[in-house]
């Protein structure tokens, strides 16, 4: 399968462990004086303006109705499903939507098993992330020591800002630093440096990025417990598993490295789409 990456995680951001980032009506009624010599033609004229504005109500409501009022008019919703089997139904729908080409035998071996995905029992909340990195960091108890540039949670983002945002949120999470990964104005060469020297416990990035940092090795996957695909939508509705720049990049990290990976019996993560 061939893929065309292109550079979704566009935002002007240092590569850094975060420490931290009336008219009033007239009662009176009317006014007009009415010449005592032509009191008919008076009283036809305002008779003829009332009728204009009390005698048609059907094209006046129908005027008003056309407009739209800006209440209850939403965007669709992209809804994750919260059983593992439709989230991985879900995950190889769009992901075939991603290789128009590929045909159901090659699309066997890659596909995404209810057994790859984190069960939960809470219902999904404003946290839902936060208390998904919580639950994988505090009862994190892996087989492998801990590395630099070896994460427990991986946060998989649609955008730089998307990755800002989480970012802040998810520092409680441990007393290590977050990573943030993604590009413009970082040479990757000193992303690769900075990962070779950390050791941390969360690291939230963009598919491109994160991609070229697991194929490089240096972001490595040997402490991993939870994968998190963010399902946040954009202002323009969009999500990380469906955008055309975000959705090759975001499945070849689950095709080339983590579906091989996942095979390793000393490693035990799993996804969760939120």
């Amino acid at each position: 399968m061939a893929r065309k990456r292109t550079l979704a995680d566009e935002l002007e951001d240092d590569f850094a462990l975060d420490n931290e980032y009336l008219s009033d009506n007239d009662s009176d009624g009317d006014k007009t004086t009415v010449n005592a010599q032509e009191p008919a033609k008076a009283a036809k004229k305002r008779g003829a303006s009332t009728s204009e504005k009390t005698d048609n109500p059907d094209k006046r409501a129908k005027t008003v109705s056309n407009k739209p009022s800006g209440k209850g008019t939403t965007a669709s919703k992209f809804s994750v499903p919260s059983e593992a089997n439709e989230q991985a139904d879900l995950w190889n729908k769009y992901m075939k939507k991603a290789h128009p080409g590929i045909t159901d035998l090659e699309l066997a071996d890659h596909l995404m098993l209810p057994q790859h995905i984190y069960t939960t029992t809470p219902a999904p909340s404003d946290t839902y992330i936060e208390d998904l990195a919580k639950t994988a960091v505090s009862t994190g108890k892996s087989k492998n020591k801990v590395m630099h540039g070896a994460p427990q949670v991986l946060v998989i983002c649609s955008s730089a800002l998307r990755v800002v945002d989480l970012v802040k949120r998810l520092r409680p999470v441990s007393k290590r630093g977050v990573l943030k990964l993604f590009s413009r104005h970082i040479k990757i060469a000193d992303q690769q440096k900075a990962l070779k020297t950390t050791a941390v416990d969360v690291a939230v990035g963009t598919p491109n990025r994160i991609l070229k940092l697991m194929t490089g090795g240096e972001l490595k996957v040997n402490r991993l417990r939870l994968v998190v695909i963010d399902c946040w939508q954009d202002d323009k509705m969009r999500v990380v598993i469906d955008m055309d720049d975000t959705r090759k990049d975001l499945f070849a990290i689950w095709q080339d490295v983590l579906l091989p990976a996942s095979a390793n019996p000393d490693y035990g993560f799993k996804f969760r789409l939120a």
